[in-house]
């Protein structure tokens, strides 16, 4: 079967347009450094791009979620150990007020004195701030947590951000404790037990049985703040544990784009002086061929 001179013309025409086509994404692909560029580059690649992109925008907000979540606890870890160690403080002055035989009415009132000091003190970092938020208020909206009696202000539902996927709207991690979880309980809080031994012992002549009661009180303070410390040190291993698997598997997705998107420019530059060069040589043999027909394409 011959083939007409228009049909061969138009066959050498387009293959001279595919070769120019190829030249020019080459081109673009080297100047931008990627292999994608819009979607007709490869739509299928194109769209396990935009997957990953959906995937690692979802994984970047959970991250964004961990930092925050360890900058709170990490906040919060702190002023509880500090809060631990003030009661501790205390502890030990009822243990040096309960060795009655080596006391007087001055001394009494100066532990007493220097227990109100430890209950001002408490109450400080009970209403202790973080991003603008009473530490240990819970949920509520109250700028404190505590008032300057000693009474709760706040809730006791946990603040908490989602962190990962999960069952609802996602794993969640706690981002502190409420107060009464640190400083106890209605009558039996730290402010209440302290505050009360310290007006026994600023009257120069406490019992036995209040400074006892006092000593079982503050022991039940510690045990609970050491719980709620627990609670927090558990809540940021979780979230060390998540951030850590988060950030392996958003490496992973970045990699997988990279292979996608990124090109090889050394190659990519061997390839296009090669098909430059191909395309000269047909140029030059469409030509020769058709002359009158393939001239434009002559640079």
């Amino acid at each position: 079967m011959s083939i007409t001179t228009d049909a061969l013309t138009q066959m050498l025409a387009n293959q001279l347009s595919n070769q120019e086509n190829n030249l020019s994404q080459l081109q673009t692909q080297i100047a931008t450094g990627k292999q994608l560029n819009r979607p007709s580059d490869n739509p299928t690649a194109v769209t396990q791009v935009m997957a990953l992109s959906s995937q690692a925008s979802q994984m970047m907000s959970w991250q964004s979620n961990l930092s925050m979540a360890t900058s709170w606890l990490n906040a919060v870890s702190s002023t509880s150990n500090d809060v631990i160690q003030a009661m501790q403080s205390a502890e030990t002055l009822l243990l040096q007020a309960a060795n009655q035989g080596v006391q007087n009415p001055s001394s009494y009132q100066a532990m007493g004195k220097q227990l109100q000091g430890i209950v001002a003190n408490l109450v400080d970092l009970s209403n202790t701030q973080f991003d603008g938020r009473a530490m240990f208020a819970g949920t509520s909206a109250s700028m404190q947590a505590y008032d300057s009696s000693g009474n709760f202000l706040g809730n006791n539902d946990v603040p908490t951000v989602v962190i990962g996927p999960g069952q609802g709207s996602g794993q969640t991690v706690g981002l502190s404790v409420p107060g009464t979880s640190l400083f106890g309980v209605g009558t039996s809080n730290v402010f209440n037990v302290l505050t009360t031994v310290a007006n026994a012992l600023l009257s120069g002549t406490p019992t036995s049985s209040q400074i006892s009661s006092a000593l079982n009180g503050i022991k039940s303070n510690i045990s609970t703040a050491e719980q709620a410390s627990a609670i927090l040190g558990t809540s940021a291993l979780t979230v060390n544990s998540v951030s850590s698997a988060l950030t392996a598997q958003i490496t992973s997705i970045q990699a997988n784009q990279a292979n996608l998107q990124d090109l090889n420019v050394t190659t990519a530059t061997t390839q296009l002086n090669e098909d430059m060069t191909n395309y000269q040589a047909a140029l030059w043999a469409a030509s020769k061929a058709i002359p009158e027909t393939l001239q434009q394409f002559i640079p």
